[in-house]
């Protein structure tokens, strides 16, 4: 199957189609990095309840795993985008195409609604990510990106573009965390 498999390129997908996405991913996982550190501290509100306020400390594991989450978040809306070529040369690649395009968004708000759920759940225990599963917060927004480009790898050659977007991952999440 890798004789027919094309290059993964911005010519392949097409330049509006490529920008748009890497920008709109961009945009998504600086907004939800905002709206992440906003739940966490409304989560927490809880627990200052005497100081009715948002101004407590959150660990720089938190705010590290806010900035990969959103950015694993973001990289599922640009796959969705990156994939939405509505027919393909080979009818096998239209159909690999239309499940690129939906599986990431199907985890994607399957997982944001598995989270609410769960935010819900864990409020006033003692029970923390941080302290209790710290290396396990990870694996999940690097399960994002992953599956993500799984997907694409079913359709497209993109050991280039993987290793190049591996490192962009790194260097926003960090980013991210600073902020």
């Amino acid at each position: 199957m890798d004789k027919y498999k094309s290059n993964f390129s911005i010519k392949e997908l097409g330049e509006f189609q490529f920008y748009s996405g890497l920008i709109i991913g961009i945009g998504l996982s600086i907004i939800l990095n905002s709206f992440f550190r906003l739940t966490l501290r409304i989560a927490n509100l809880g627990i200052y309840v005497n100081d009715w306020s948002l101004n407590h400390d959150i660990s720089t594991y938190d705010y590290t795993l806010i900035g990969f989450a959103s950015v694993g978040f973001a990289f599922c809306y640009t796959t969705f985008l990156w994939m939405s070529k509505p027919f393909a040369s080979i009818r096998r690649k239209t159909i690999r195409l239309r499940m690129a395009q939906i599986n990431p968004i199907w985890l994607f708000f399957v997982s944001l609604l598995f989270f609410g759920r769960i935010l819900f759940i864990l409020v006033g225990i003692d029970l923390t990510i941080e302290n209790d599963f710290p290396i396990i917060g990870f694996i999940y927004p690097i399960f994002l990106y992953l599956y993500c480009w799984n997907l694409i790898s079913n359709i497209y050659k993109s050991i280039k573009a993987f290793l190049i977007s591996t490192l962009a991952f790194v260097i926003i999440g960090f980013l991210l965390s600073v902020i």
